[in-house]
């Protein structure tokens, strides 16, 4: 077999592994998310403030933050064989290339899983509106009750008083950088990737502001008083019109940790077939 080559048949053949293997994690964990959403909204809606009204655009910050668990424990579960010897040995040996393989847990670990996880929030939040409706109409016989709005997939989406400047596309770099570098750190960190990987990137962000405000304290500690101007601003000088050099360099940093993972995830996999 070719190891550059990529065949229909073998890719098949490792879907077919992947669900034989790991079909009861893949619909449990549909599942779950649906029954939280819809346990936590069922909640929230009957303790909702009176006179609350509870817009599409509302879904946003608890959407956000399910995406955020669905990474952390979810997709961070990628190359789950490689972490065990017995079933490390078996996966190693399959007959695929790596580039195969690389290519079938990035569509099942990281692609399908941010597929359906709008659906599946969106069924559990919308039928937790219809059980609350019915619960307070049929059984409880309410009549005025706090006005709940359905939410919309493409609304879930939306980034509320945003613009598409170098500031969105920091932002969109930032959320979309949370499932690859999660899913890189499946084969590189191993089983402990859903705490090494957080703590990682928490460390670097540390450093990189810390060592912004450290070096505008050592120039000009004043600057730190009520009112005061940092030493090093993060609007002088600029690139390009209305693009400063720290923005720019964060955009290009954000990007970088969008796709160098997949590069360093793909020769990671290399790495354990020698």
């Amino acid at each position: 077999m070719n190891a550059n080559l990529i065949s229909s048949q073998r890719l098949k053949n490792l879907f077919r592994y992947e669900w034989a293997i790991d079909k009861r994690f893949y619909l449990l964990g549909t599942i779950g998310i649906f029954m939280i959403s819809f346990g936590v909204f069922l909640t929230i809606w009957f303790n909702n403030i009176e006179g609350f009204v509870w817009r599409t655009v509302d879904y946003n910050s608890i959407f956000f933050g399910g995406f955020v668990f669905l990474s952390v424990f979810g997709i961070s579960q990628s190359f789950i064989d490689l972490r065990v010897k017995s079933t490390s040995i078996r996966y190693l040996t399959l007959p695929a290339s790596a580039m195969e393989k690389f290519l079938v847990q990035v569509f099942l670990r990281l692609v399908l899983p941010l597929i359906i996880y709008p659906i599946v929030f969106w069924l559990g939040a919308n039928l937790s509106v219809d059980v609350y409706y019915f619960i307070q109409h049929s059984l409880l016989e309410k009549t005025a009750l706090t006005e709940v709005s359905k939410v919309e997939v493409l609304y879930l989406y939306w980034i509320p008083n945003s613009t598409i400047d170098i500031g969105y596309w920091i932002l969109f770099g930032l959320i979309i950088s949370i499932p690859v570098l999660m899913f890189m750190g499946g084969v590189v960190f191993g089983k402990w990737n859903f705490i090494v990987t957080p703590s990682v990137v928490a460390g670097f962000l540390l450093m990189m502001f810390g060592s912004y405000f450290g070096l505008s304290f050592i120039l000009n500690a004043s600057a730190f008083g009520a009112g005061g101007n940092y030493s090093i601003r993060v609007d002088d000088p600029e690139i390009f019109e209305g693009v400063p050099l720290f923005i720019l360099i964060c955009l290009i940093l954000t990007w970088f940790a969008v796709f160098l993972p997949f590069v360093v995830t793909y020769f990671k996999l290399k790495e354990r077939e020698v």
